[in-house]
């Protein structure tokens, strides 16, 4: 008898893995209280969000709040207390969340010391609306069983592909849907904008969707969107197993990006790629190298700016405009940093720190640091300092760690999303802008409906039987 197995074999015979329960005593698992205008919601705006990324970028963040406070009330209505995921030690334990809130903490106070400090207040605001009950729908999906976890992850996939090929259509018609948009509205063709939001959108989304792509032809093969409004059990990849052509749909992407203007999305994809096949190699090694590229950051984003701008690079006319534009903004944020090193001059101070009577060459008529620095470690410093500095390195090699406890076959996706949103923070939009914020956390909830429902109780159980060991 032949003990080769076929696909087929192999995928009708995947363990659907029974319900966590930590090693060595029995957990009372909170009952999931998920009512139906919850799930028609969440499926709703799920869907729709792949759409909005591609046309509506900027939509992306009332709809990702709407998602989050609707969804939020509408779970606490029915379960009557909060999620076991804000409540629980082991979230303050093994999780970045005590980093997260002491940032938090530190841009409120540094609202007493910010140049403006109703932009610095309305800035806080916008974090408390933004991040308080995005945690609160992450605490939500973490109950999320197998078979509702199914359910959103195929249709948020299928309005993500949507939403992919509708970007595609973009860069290689010659922006077909923008331009009558326009035409529609009688205003003025912005190509650039118009295009650069969605790219560095779907160069943090590309990967949680490229695992969600091959998990549906792992599971179903070609029959995956054909049964998408099936509430089936979801069948996982054996224990240990990587999950193979994660990396298709990203690496897809980053060759419709390169018809685009956004260089920061091609940065971000091309980094992302870089530590998938790290990840994919090692996991560990990957996570070493990502922490030391977030503890070198800080250290070395200063020198660099200043070195950039000493060599002349802002005359360099062979250079894109967009970087000699960039080199003058990290120099001025760099000496500005220098004046006020430990805790920085305050949130949403970038905007209006004196420009001491100093002119951009690019844009005479605007300020020598246009909204923000360009750079996720110079804002950081020039705002919060080096406290705050610590306080977000600490935050994002949080990040990296927990991706230990992640399923094998999800931790290269997840260091890859990681490292792409770092690269494009690097060299585009401000680190506080809503929008891409809310982008970012779009994609941590899609990456949770990846996983199995329970996974973080059998990383713990897991992690308890080795210490008894």
């Amino acid at each position: 008898m032949s003990l080769t197995r076929t696909t087929p074999d192999l995928r009708t015979t995947a363990p659907v893995l029974p319900p966590p329960h930590p090693v060595g005593r029995t957990v009372a698992t909170p009952v999931p209280s998920f009512s139906l205008p919850w799930m028609g919601l969440t499926l709703f705006l799920v869907t729709i969000l792949g759409f909005i990324c591609a046309l509506l970028p900027l939509g992306t963040a009332p709809t990702l709040i709407s998602l989050s406070v609707l969804g939020g009330i509408l779970y606490a209505l029915r379960a009557r207390r909060l999620p076991a995921f804000l409540t629980a030690r082991a979230t303050w334990r093994a999780s970045p969340m005590l980093p997260l809130v002491l940032c938090l903490a530190l841009g409120a106070v540094s609202v007493l010391w910010t140049p403006v400090r109703k932009d610095g207040v309305t800035q806080l605001l916008t974090f408390l609306y933004t991040v308080v009950p995005f945690l609160f729908w992450m605490g939500t999906l973490r109950e999320v069983d197998d078979r509702r976890r199914w359910l959103l992850l195929r249709w948020a996939t299928l309005g993500m592909v949507v939403g992919l090929a509708i970007f595609a259509i973009e860069v290689l018609g010659d922006q077909p849907i923008y331009r009558l948009e326009k035409a529609l509205e009688g205003t003025k063709v912005d190509h650039d904008r118009a295009l650069n939001r969605p790219a560095v959108l779907f160069a943090t989304l590309a990967w949680p969707l490229g695992l969600a792509l091959a998990r549906l032809a792992w599971v179903t093969g070609r029959g995956a969107f054909a049964r998408l409004p099936a509430l089936a059990a979801m069948a996982q990849p054996p224990a240990g197993r990587a999950m193979p052509w994660a990396w298709v749909m990203p690496a897809a992407f980053f060759l419709t990006a390169l018809g685009g203007t956004s260089a920061s999305a091609k940065v971000g994809l091309g980094a992302g790629l870089v530590f998938y096949g790290l990840a994919r190699l090692s996991a560990r090694t990957a996570r070493v190298v990502m922490i030391a590229v977030l503890l070198a950051g800080p250290v070395l984003s200063i020198p660099i700016s200043l070195g950039l701008h000493r060599a002349g690079l802002t005359e360099e006319t062979r250079m894109p405009w967009s970087f000699r534009h960039r080199v003058e903004i990290w120099d001025v944020a760099a000496r500005r940093i220098l004046e006020k090193p430990v805790f920085g001059w305050g949130l949403d101070s970038s905007r209006n720190i004196p420009d001491e009577g100093e002119v951009s060459k690019f844009h005479p008529e605007s300020p020598i640091i246009p909204l923000h620095p360009h750079n996720i470690f110079l804002q950081v410093l020039l705002e919060l300092g080096v406290v705050g500095s610590i306080l977000h390195t600490w935050l994002g090699a949080g990040l990296a760690l927990a991706t230990r406890r992640l399923p094998a076959y999800a931790q290269a996706t997840a260091l890859a999303a990681i490292a792409a949103t770092i690269a494009v923070g690097c060299f585009s939009y401000g680190a506080w802008q809503t929008w891409w914020l809310c982008g970012i956390m779009l994609a941590a909830g899609l990456l949770e409906l990846n996983l199995p429902a329970g996974w973080w109780a059998r990383g713990q159980g897991s992690a308890k039987a080795r210490q008894k060991r």
